[in-house]
């Protein structure tokens, strides 16, 4: 049975950590070597293909090498979750239950779609178009030089660079934004009715489509838009509402300033290892499909049974499909909502213990870097410092990346663990609690 099947403890977790790197090292370094050489690959094919004559037709092919390279990135990470599936022992306790494992593209087509979700909600994709504009920067000023690269000295004319991802003009970009956001409502009835799994990959590039070409639109209208906004008379009441409260609030200001300060520490120590956590329980199946399921038993299902009944008899049934089709389900967020919940329920010294060592990888990976190039020395030519630290940027990389993936995989293995162990109990009691008689029948006896 499963009960017999062995958790870890909570102070177990580095360790348990490294033992799941240290048993599936070998596939995780392949998931992550590939994907580092696709995502190269593309970065170096999208670059060169965004210079040269017919602007727009580049810019657009352009930006769809960008979001293959994102939904390669997205696969990567799912594959290395799933390389790991068999060293957890709640794996092994769910086989021991009786159920199958799940292929990986069926993992991927019931991932994907909230994977993109979170990416996008979570402001993951900034690093994604850093790397590709830093890539062209790179290549322009191989070929340019560092001047030439942005400013022509023969023609006085600025060149593209760094421009690629917002150089598409404003018609096309409407265009394409608005075909993404038809294609994904499509494919949205198409992933409803027969849960294909193409259905369910073409949402998550439509998806990322419709975002990238729509930030397009806002980045060539920005000013236009901002003065809009700025403009209207909410936004002018609010900041002159924000501006009396500090006025007659005192220490207002003074607590604005702080949250301030301490918001960037907070995202990085809470935020976004409870993000990556989601993403990991997630791709282990640790929820419901959709949002009764996780909110059942709690005092949140008597609200959400009311506010439906409610929708349902004020709305019309045509009304609230489109809408849900269209502007897509809140049952994506659930993920996260599953995430604070599956956390209580394993301790506040798990998440805490987790998000220590989520930190102390990165903090650690900094100074790794420091002391290598320290080691190396800097009285080295320019060109051979870097040929020099890709390698060892990448061997950095690689190591923070595996054992990262390792940890979540060995946190979310501990709470199912301590869920599983708290079930255990629970129906013990209720089972001991049936068979126990009752004071009534002990004295007729």
């Amino acid at each position: 049975m499963s009960e017999s099947i062995r958790t870890p403890s909570v102070w177990s977790l580095p360790l348990h950590a490294l033992r799941l790197a240290g048993r599936c090292v070998l596939p995780l370094v392949m998931w992550y070597s590939a994907g580092q050489l696709v995502r190269f690959g593309l970065m170096v094919g999208g670059t060169e293909l965004g210079h040269g004559s017919m602007k727009d037709l580049r810019y657009a092919l352009t930006m769809l090498v960008f979001i293959i390279m994102v939904m390669a990135g997205l696969v990567v990470s799912v594959g290395m979750f799933a390389s790991l599936r068999g060293a957890l022992w709640e794996m092994r306790a769910r086989r021991a239950d009786g159920d199958q494992d799940e292929g990986f593209v069926s993992t991927l087509s019931r991932v994907i779609i909230p994977f993109v979700a979170l990416y996008l909600a979570w402001g993951w994709q900034l690093d994604d178009v850093r790397d590709y504009l830093s890539m062209d920067i790179l290549r322009q000023s191989d070929d340019k030089g560092a001047l030439g690269a942005f400013y022509d000295l023969a023609t006085g004319e600025q060149p593209d660079t760094a421009r690629i991802l917002i150089g598409l003009n404003f018609t096309a970009t409407l265009v394409i934004m608005a075909v993404a956001f038809l294609a994904r409502y499509f494919f949205t009835l198409w992933y409803e009715r027969d849960q294909a799994r193409t259905a369910a990959l073409a949402v998550a590039f439509c998806e990322l489509s419709f975002f990238y070409y729509g930030a397009q639109v806002v980045a060539s209208r920005g000013e236009v838009v901002g003065g809009w906004l700025g403009s209207r008379v909410a936004a002018s009441w609010v900041g002159d509402l924000f501006d009396g409260l500090q006025v007659h609030i005192p220490g207002l200001a003074a607590l604005g300033e702080l949250l301030d300060t301490v918001k960037p520490y907070a995202w990085d120590a809470l935020v976004l290892p409870a993000a990556w956590l989601t993403v990991a329980i997630l791709m282990y199946g640790a929820y419901a499909e959709d949002a009764r399921g996780v909110i059942r038993g709690t005092r949140l299902e008597g609200v959400a049974t009311q506010a439906g009944t409610m929708l349902t008899a004020r709305t019309h049934s045509l009304t609230r499909r489109t809408l849900l089709r269209f502007f897509g389900r809140w049952a994506d967020w659930v993920p996260l909502m599953n995430t604070v919940r599956l956390a209580i329920r394993g301790g506040a010294p798990l998440f805490g213990y987790f998000a220590l060592c989520f930190v102390g990888l990165r903090v650690g990976a900094d100074y790794a870097s420091r002391g290598i190039v320290y080691l190396l020395g800097s009285d080295h030519p320019m060109l051979y410092l870097n040929v020099l630290l890709v390698p060892v940027d990448f061997v950095v990389d690689l190591v923070v990346t595996v054992l990262t993936i390792c940890l979540l995989a060995a946190t979310f293995d501990i709470a199912a663990g301590a869920e599983r162990r708290r079930r255990a109990v629970a129906g013990v009691s209720g089972r001991s609690a049936e068979r126990a008689p009752t004071p009534a029948l002990q004295h007729t006896s």
